[in-house]
């Protein structure tokens, strides 16, 4: 299957618009129409439903999407491998809250003593697909996730714990019961062992009238006084310590996140899963 026809693909699927895909690749409409009736040969499905107005994918379309992304990406992750530019090259993926309040210092210390590996961390991966598919076919070669189920064939090590908090800016101190349905509550969702405590505090089939899963726009919004919410207290310390943001108190008992390393056993011993763990500090043994 031709790398061009998959990137043709996925341009049209992210534009729905044959002209503006082409315009990305910089190659003519006609060559994206080309590269477009080429795949669907070698699929033997339509892709897409298009007349002169509009483009959207077919049900194939759909079903094709996430095996097409996951092709250009061993296909990038190949040639990286296959490089002598580096001696060993090791992809890791987790949550972005993970990478840049935890592990971002450690990254940058590990290239310094392994100047010969290279280093690509992602954090817009869906952890259950991550955990399915990416690590079982090398996409990924280690995956950080909070409270993952057991599967089979994978190992996982424990990397930290954190206690979920409720906080907010200035007067969340005095704030003794908090309106989740409040205009000015911001929710995220940190994971199952979370996600079932909070269900026990507010009315079934609550829905947040602001919801983000980006942690980085959470707490930009809390830092200026414009919502209230839950953050892992890991990442609320500084700004707790500094009088910035405020613990908001609640009457129960707060919940923990695990945030676990998780890669295939069989490769135990393999370099690249042996670096990864020494990137995140854990005894590779």
């Amino acid at each position: 299957m031709d790398q061009s026809h998959l990137e043709a693909f996925i341009a049209v699927c992210q534009t729905l618009n044959f002209t503006t895909a082409a315009k990305h690749l910089h190659i003519s409409q006609s060559a994206v129409t080309a590269r477009i009736r080429a795949l669907e040969q070698v699929v033997g499905k339509r892709l897409f439903d298009r007349d002169n107005r509009t483009v959207k994918l077919t049900r194939s379309g759909i079903a094709f999407l996430p095996y097409a992304e996951r092709m250009l990406q061993l296909i990038q992750e190949s040639k990286l491998s296959l490089s002598e530019q580096y001696r060993e090259h090791i992809v890791v993926s987790g949550p972005g809250s993970v990478w840049q309040y935890r592990y971002l210092n450690r990254i940058l210390d590990f290239r310094d003593r392994h100047p010969h590996v290279a280093v690509k961390f992602l954090s817009y991966i869906d952890p259950s697909y991550m955990i399915r598919d990416l690590l079982l076919d090398g996409t990924v070669n280690l995956a950080i996730k909070l409270d993952p189920p057991d599967h089979q064939g994978i190992s996982k090590r424990l990397l930290f714990e954190d206690e979920i908090i409720l906080v907010g800016g200035d007067g969340a101190a005095e704030l003794c019961a908090p309106n989740f349905s409040a205009p000015t509550y911001c929710h995220i969702d940190w994971g199952k062992p979370f996600t079932e405590w909070f269900t026990n505090l507010v009315e079934p089939g609550f829905i947040p009238a602001l919801q983000t899963d980006h942690s980085s726009s959470m707490l930009a919004m809390l830092l200026s006084n414009s919502v209230f919410g839950f953050l892992p207290k890991s990442m609320a310390d500084p700004y707790l310590q500094s009088n910035r943001l405020y613990q908001i108190p609640l009457p129960v008992e707060l919940p923990l996140i695990k945030g676990y390393a998780c890669y295939l056993t069989e490769k135990r011993e393999q370099p690249h899963i042996q670096l990864a763990l020494e990137l995140l500090g854990v005894d590779a043994t």
